[in-house]
């Protein structure tokens, strides 16, 4: 029952954080909700992971999370793409935190949890660089580069003012003269550069999902909604 409605929780949540990506990156709404979104969605993917028995089970989670990013973005080859391979790298990471469950004599909700939550954000991360790449501030990218006049000014304190603006202009001529040719890589460079960053945020975030789905773990048990039984462990001996 407890886990049927986690489930249930985790694919509301998850199709109201795309929502919320899209209405950050396609329309200029706020980051902190999709940002508080997919916190959530990872605690109770976690909870999901740490009470399921059956791997089949939590795949078949996975991929109702994964679809109904497409009910926010629609179906292109691209993100289809981008899709399957998160699965692949969600499926991952919390069959490994499922093996790491069944083999611990001792239930801990951190080295539980940290042998797969990597792989997770990771998967996350591509779905937000390549939605970004296709995002309308990706393609702000691509306007004119400007070195901002302040940063200038201390660089060039040495020169008159006529001189520093001359030189400030002929700079920022060149360097768009040149950047044209690699306007289109521009984009892509930007998105790679917004993995990178949900990669680093990412260090913080696995240890308040961690904090969270313990917490909640441990709520869960002290009300008798999750059992923890204790059983023997056979082990093999040698006589001689």
């Amino acid at each position: 029952m407890v886990q049927s409605v986690i489930v249930g929780l985790a694919a509301v949540i998850a199709a109201a954080s795309w929502a919320g990506l899209k209405g950050f990156l396609f329309e200029g709404g706020n980051w902190i909700f999709p940002s508080v979104g997919f916190l959530v969605l990872l605690v109770f993917l976690s909870l999901n992971c740490l009470l399921t028995k059956s791997k089949i089970n939590l795949f078949i989670t996975l991929t109702f999370v994964l679809v109904s990013f497409l009910f926010a973005f629609g179906i292109n080859l691209s993100y289809l793409a981008v899709l399957i391979v998160a699965l692949l790298l969600f499926s991952f990471g919390f069959a490994r935190a499922i093996n790491e469950k069944e083999n611990r004599i001792k239930i801990q909700i951190g080295k539980i949890l940290r042998k797969g939550l990597p792989s997770v954000l990771t998967g996350l991360a591509l779905i937000i660089a390549v939605v970004y790449y296709f995002s309308p501030l990706a393609a702000r990218g691509q306007g004119e580069i400007e070195i901002p006049r302040p940063l200038f000014d201390v660089i060039s304190q040495s020169s008159s003012e006529e001189i520093g603006d001359m030189i400030y202009d002929s700079v920022n001529k060149s360097i768009n003269k040149y950047s044209q040719n690699y306007e289109e890589y521009i984009p892509f460079g930007l998105a790679v550069g917004v993995f990178f960053t949900v990669k680093a945020l990412g260090i913080v975030l696995i240890w308040l999902v961690i904090l969270l789905s313990a917490a909640i773990f441990k709520i869960l048990v002290s009300f008798g909604a999750v059992k923890i039984h204790e059983k023997a462990v056979l082990q093999e001996v040698m006589e001689t």
